[in-house]
């Protein structure tokens, strides 16, 4: 019997969104500096929309002189006319000899962090543009030639070579420690190298003097992006009652909209072309501030949740941060987790333990008997503090560090104390030793 192919109708839902909701959901997950940018746009670009000079309440964000000076600092920053990824994408235009060159180039650059490391694996870069690796390490190797020198290296060990290569001294004894022995440099076993290549101590010495000299983060002296982020979208003030959050809104513009043309849309003499265009710009206009309510309404929810589970953090610092989820925080307000998340992205909150990205609060929980999950970032705190206070002369183990965690009650494996120490880039106990 022949096989008999039909049609099947098939019904399927699709989740469409309305353009008030991806407006709300796409001024949800812009950070201060983002939304300030884009309102001021749509206040150009719509005659609806004035701005209030805004009006100094009790509620809002109290800025001494100290305060105002930096915050010009920072707008300074902000108006910064070359980030690290703009001083180098202008140097491919000029270097880049074919357009294959430029795109390859492009993936580089936008893959290159602040300190200014290649961020990811070549091989993502090759998947991503569809080239052969041979090509995109050249032109790797060409971007690597960019200011500052020293950028787009994948370690530590290739930025200093860069460094060294551009001073002309390649295959000098600087370059031969950093090539061959730098984990040894780095436990500052000099006499090790100087016997592995054979010369005197003081010969080791003196190339090192070198060796420091250079830049481990080529890229920092391109910062404007994490200064701008310095400005906190709230801030957390104990008042009688407890914790208070305040949204940060004097930095956005106050809106409202324009009676003058509120007016003229209604008035008989007016052309209906200019109604139609004056009814749409209202419209906009209207969606605008009420999204921007619901931002700041959604933000402060959230913030709010986050405030009455830190209590003790806020009081008293990381070794009392608690455990905390995105779902957590969903569930606790009444939001989906994507709601969550836009709200916590790229905003900063200022505590009285510092100004701090939000997703510094979301951690994991460590189980504990009979006791509540302990935070992870509270027990990488501690590891942090007890080597800070630990003798320089008998510096502590990991072995170590565990037992007296666990001595406070604290379940936690060695395993997890050399992650957490990793994390905190902090060299082993044996590099430690003064």
């Amino acid at each position: 019997m022949p096989l008999e192919i039909k049609p099947v109708p098939k019904l399927t839902y699709k989740l469409r969104l309305s353009p008030q909701m991806r407006l709300s959901l796409n001024l949800l997950q812009l950070p201060l500096i983002k939304l300030k940018e884009y309102v001021r746009e749509e206040i150009e670009k719509n005659p609806l929309l004035e701005e209030l000079r805004p009006i100094r309440e009790k509620s809002e964000m109290p800025w001494s002189k100290e305060d105002a000076e930096k915050r010009e600092y920072m707008k300074s920053l902000i108006t910064s006319p070359s980030t690290l990824q703009e001083h180098l994408l202008r140097q491919l235009r000029i270097r880049a000899s074919s357009d294959e060159k430029q795109k390859i180039g492009e993936l580089i650059v936008g893959n290159i962090n602040g300190d200014g490391y290649l961020s990811c694996p070549i091989e993502d870069i090759v998947e991503s543009c569809k080239m052969a690796k041979g090509r995109v390490e050249k032109t790797l190797a060409l971007v690597q030639t960019f200011d500052p020198t020293g950028v787009a290296a994948r370690d530590l060990r290739e930025c200093l070579l860069l460094q060294l290569k551009a001073r002309g001294q390649e295959n000098s004894l600087a370059w031969r420690i950093v090539d061959k022995y730098l984990p040894i440099l780095e436990r500052r076993g000099y006499e090790e190298i100087a016997k592995k290549l054979k010369v005197p101590v003081k010969r080791i010495r003196e190339a090192i003097v070198a060796i420091v000299r250079l830049e481990p983060k080529p890229g920092r002296s391109f910062g404007p992006e994490r200064s701008v982020r310095l400005i906190p979208d709230a801030m957390v003030r104990k008042g009688k009652g407890g914790y208070e959050v305040i949204l940060n809104n004097r930095e956005l513009p106050h809106l409202r909209i324009s009676d003058r043309y509120k007016k003229m849309l209604n008035e008989e003499g007016t052309p209906e072309d200019a109604r139609e265009y004056l009814r749409k710009r209202l419209n906009a206009a209207r969606s605008l501030i009420d999204a921007i309510t619901r931002r700041n309404d959604t933000i402060k929810e959230v913030l709010e949740e986050v405030v009455r589970v830190q209590k003790n953090f806020l009081d008293s610092g990381a070794p009392y941060l608690k455990p905390m989820t995105l779902p957590q925080i969903a569930s606790r307000v009444g939001k989906h987790k994507s709601t969550v998340s836009r709200a916590i992205n790229n905003k900063y909150l200022q505590t009285p333990q510092g100004i701090l990205e939000l997703r510094y609060f979301l951690s994991s929980g460590v189980k504990q008997k009979g006791k509540e999950p302990f935070s992870s970032k509270a027990i990488q705190s501690k590891v942090g503090h007890l080597i800070k206070e630990e003798n320089k002369q008998k510096p502590l183990s990991d072995r170590e560090i565990t037992d007296q965690i666990k001595g406070e009650g604290i379940s936690v494996s060695r395993r997890a104390i050399t992650k957490y120490r990793t994390q905190l880039k902090i060299l082993s106990s044996r590099s430690r030793r003064e």
